[in-house]
């Protein structure tokens, strides 16, 4: 009988001392509460949550549906090895990323702050604006109203773009030195087709017939001025296109015009053809076959893309130098982080 009963008080221990644990794990951090420092930066409970939850889409698709399913998934497992644990590591992985962000950009003087709690207050005050201009029929750009996660990503984005340009700037690159990384990658300048093209462009309202004449006056007559002083409504211009430059444009609406000139011989004046809202006809001047680009055309994008790559290299060897500094036991932090989880699922 008294071993039974001490068995039974024991097991009563053992459930509130379970719930002790949760209770100090999740409670009693408060959502403001800093869990953690990484490289300086602090990162409040609210935000560590907000990223180990969007970590779990990635998670579960290692798992097959019944695993995904079972009662206590996030713990299945060794320790080390659990989806928990998985959870946990990728989003240290994404917090040190953006932290090192944030670290760099106070050293470099961007005025922006990135701190949760900071963005939170400006996604208020940015969603109260956006439905303020809605409301007095306002010009609004983008969505009506920035979720927490949205504006978070947002404000990184942005801070990690301009963060990026200042970098670059720092980065003298002379051009002896680009002029070998050229020499060294040239295969990387040598375009399968090269093209230099004579283009007329016009309004569509301008008719089919016109546009036939110009195509038929290109055959004969490659001189800008000429054509320029015969036809005052059709734009003329040389352009080099080639399979390294396409010269699309940035929303990719002048690809025809790259499709149609990369089959073209020299001499060839192609049909006039729709583009956007315009009609187009081209002659080629000139083609070329594994084209080397000259170093002239390329430094200039050559240089932006190895400034770009010391750019993000520094922030790299930041990230793996960021340190780590717990506020709250590891235990607590696992608390969190499967409260965040297992509410979300």
């Amino acid at each position: 009988m008294r071993k039974r009963y001490v068995k039974y008080l024991l097991c009563i221990l053992a459930v509130f001392c379970a719930a002790a644990f949760m209770g100090c794990g999740t409670k009693t951090v408060g959502d403001s509460e800093v869990v953690m420092e990484i490289a300086g930066q602090p990162v409040v409970k609210a935000e560590y949550q907000m990223i180990v939850d969007s970590c779990q889409a990635k998670i579960k698709q290692q798992y097959d549906t019944d695993t995904v399913n079972s009662k206590d998934f996030w713990n299945t497992g060794e320790p080390g090895e659990r989806p928990l644990d998985k959870a946990m590591q990728l989003a240290r992985e994404a917090l040190v990323s953006n932290k090192t962000v944030a670290q760099l950009a106070e050293e470099k003087g961007i005025a922006a702050e990135l701190d949760y709690l900071s963005l939170a207050e400006q996604q208020e005050g940015e969603n109260a604006r956006r439905e303020g201009a809605e409301a007095s029929g306002g010009t609004l750009y983008g969505i009506t109203a920035f979720g927490i996660r949205e504006y978070y990503d947002y404000a990184y984005t942005q801070a990690e773009h301009e963060l990026i340009e200042i970098l670059k700037g720092e980065q003298d690159i002379s051009d002896e030195e680009l002029q070998t990384i050229y020499e060294e990658n040239q295969q990387e300048y040598t375009s399968d087709v090269s093209v230099d093209m004579l283009v007329a462009e016009m309004a569509a309202d301008v008719g089919d017939e016109q546009a036939a004449h110009v195509a038929e006056d290109l055959k004969e007559h490659t001189d800008l001025p000429y054509l320029a002083e015969k036809y005052p409504t059709v734009n003329f211009y040389e352009l080099t296109m080639s399979s390294l430059n396409m010269q699309e444009g940035k929303s990719g609406a002048y690809m025809q015009r790259w499709l149609t000139a990369s089959a073209m011989q020299q001499g060839e004046v192609c049909e006039p053809f729709a583009i956007g809202e315009n009609l187009m006809v081209m002659r080629c001047l000139k083609r070329s076959e594994q084209a080397v680009q000259p170093f002239e055309e390329v430094k200039g994008l050559l240089k932006d893309s190895v400034q770009s790559s010391l750019a993000y290299e520094e922030i790299e060897a930041r990230q793996k130098e960021a340190e780590i500094e717990l506020k709250i036991s590891q235990e607590q932090l696992e608390a969190i982080a499967l409260e965040a989880l297992q509410s979300a699922s």
